[in-house]
């Protein structure tokens, strides 16, 4: 039944109706590459293929000198909730996944028109900008381009972000954000995208624009996260639907 698809499409199949079926069972090894290689006739780059696509949703883990085990019997989702304004540190950490922020750079730069528009900077036009890259169970997940004002927040400079920055800004500057407006689009990863997120060929992605406010409805930070659409799911909590009279 799999005569017209790719090879290593039929091992995804075989393997994933063993996983389903439980023959194979969470916490048992996989048949090794060589032997699957060898039942179907095929090479163990094919199968190895295969197997990548089980890793990527995090289903599977290979452990040097022993094989390779399943530790799921469904993929691994990152859910990122709209309801609410949110720390990615501290949304992964209530999901149970363990996750880290790796900062790459920041730095005070004049803002460009659209900042300077989101921000009402008129008189100085310097930002902070901060460049960070969030993992998620050691895989990077999300790319975040942040510019806050610099007169109001120059201290961040010299100030340790272990975690989350809307933490940061609450101890130390005093700053809630009481609100946010978002934008989301689609796009394809660039250059730089291919590089922090340590890809070999370009994915989907989702962006997502963010105004923050605080609670004098004083815009406070500007927010562009790039998330990686395959391995990223949102969710939107919808109201009632309302019947136009």
């Amino acid at each position: 039944m799999y005569s017209n698809e790719l090879k290593y499409v039929k091992i995804y199949k075989w393997l994933k109706d063993q996983i389903e079926t439980e023959k194979i069972k969470v916490g048992e090894r996989l048949p090794t590459e060589e032997s699957i290689a060898a039942s179907f006739g095929i090479n163990r780059m094919t199968v190895r293929q295969a197997l990548d696509q089980f890793a990527v949703k995090k289903m599977i883990i290979r452990k040097r000198g022993y094989g390779t085990i399943l530790v799921r019997k469904t993929p691994q989702d990152y859910i990122w909730h709209f309801n609410n304004i949110s720390s990615f540190t501290e949304s992964m950490e209530k999901s149970g996944i363990e996750a880290y922020t790796k900062s790459e750079k920041m730095e005070v730069i004049e803002a460009d028109a659209r900042v300077r528009k989101f921000l009402n900077l008129s008189d100085d036009l310097r930002v902070i900008y901060s460049l960070r890259v969030k993992y998620a169970e050691n895989e990077p997940v999300c790319i975040e381009k942040s510019f806050l004002p610099y007169e109001k927040f120059k201290k961040l400079l010299n100030t340790a972000i272990k975690g989350s920055l809307y933490r940061v800004l609450i101890e130390t500057f005093n700053t809630h954000l009481v609100k946010s407006t978002q934008y989301l689009s689609s796009v394809l990863s660039g250059d730089q995208e291919m590089e922090l997120f340590s890809l070999n060929k370009h994915i989907p992605c989702l962006l997502v624009e963010s105004l923050s406010y605080d609670s004098n409805n004083i815009p406070v930070e500007v927010l562009y996260s790039c998330f990686r659409g395959d391995r990223y799911k949102f969710k939107i909590d919808s109201g009632e639907y309302i019947p136009k009279k």
